[in-house]
């Protein structure tokens, strides 16, 4: 997936029941009501303590390479 606007990447995060939060100049990648990641841009990773499956793991990072694409599709503009 290409995220290109906030509105999509937003969509397509809820599909995998994850939220992003805007917090100042940084977004808080949020599952459950618990925030797992803090992501600064422009290239900055926070990751904070999780327990997952393997599976669990690759969605997650599916889910940052996602943000962290919107962010740098966001600066070229």
């Amino acid at each position: 997936m290409n995220p290109e606007t906030y509105q999509a990447l937003s969509k397509w995060l809820a599909g995998r029941k994850y939220q992003l939060l805007q917090t100042g100049a940084a977004y808080q990648l949020v599952r459950h009501g618990q925030t797992l990641a803090v992501i600064t841009p422009p290239d900055r990773y926070r990751v904070m303590n999780v327990d997952m499956t393997f599976t669990e793991w690759v969605e997650f990072n599916k889910c940052i390479r996602n943000v962290r694409h919107y962010l740098l599709t966001r600066q070229e503009k």
